[in-house]
């Protein structure tokens, strides 16, 4: 089966995730959605990691072709002592183990990261596992650094199921 991977912190998801993630529908046959943090990480405090992972899934509730993970970071503090390319490789064999313990990939699956990020894009292709990778032009540039600045101003770029979240906190 040909599986699509986007994995990112989603906090909060916004419509250049989507539009990397409608890339991979496309492309593939089924796509994972990996939510991706650990407690303190930029979520935090708005949009811990079991609320964004919890707001993902709903917002794929309806989808048959994507399916939704959470995967947490064990430590966070792996950077004080791996260079970026350790990193990555150590990051890339955590998310294809998770997948595959849940049963959301297996050994036959022709795998596929897609990411708008060029820097990350180098990096997974440079891991030991050589996966391919889809480096995605976004239709919409507009990232979670900019939403978070104001996030009642920007919540037109925000998925259905997160910018839904926000007003109920604002009330």
């Amino acid at each position: 089966m040909r599986t699509g991977l986007v994995f990112g912190t989603f906090a909060p998801m916004h419509l250049g995730h989507m539009d990397v993630i409608d890339i991979a529908k496309e492309e593939m046959d089924k796509v994972i959605v990996i939510c991706c943090g650990h407690e303190g990480d930029r979520g935090y405090p708005t949009f811990p990691l079991d609320k964004r992972y919890e707001l993902a899934a709903k917002e794929f509730t309806d989808d048959e072709k994507v399916f939704v993970t959470k995967l947490v970071d064990t430590d966070p503090k792996i950077k004080e002592h791996w260079d970026q390319q350790q990193i990555w490789n150590y990051w890339v064999d955590r998310i294809l183990l998770h997948l595959f313990q849940k049963e959301l990939i297996t050994a036959r699956d022709e795998l596929c990261f897609y990411t708008s990020e060029a820097d990350y894009a180098e990096l997974i292709t440079s891991t030991p596992q050589h996966i391919r990778v889809h480096l995605c032009q976004r239709n919409r540039p507009v990232s979670g650094t900019m939403i978070r600045s104001d996030l009642e101003g920007n919540l037109d770029k925000i998925v259905s199921s997160f910018a839904g979240y926000i007003r109920e906190l604002r009330k």
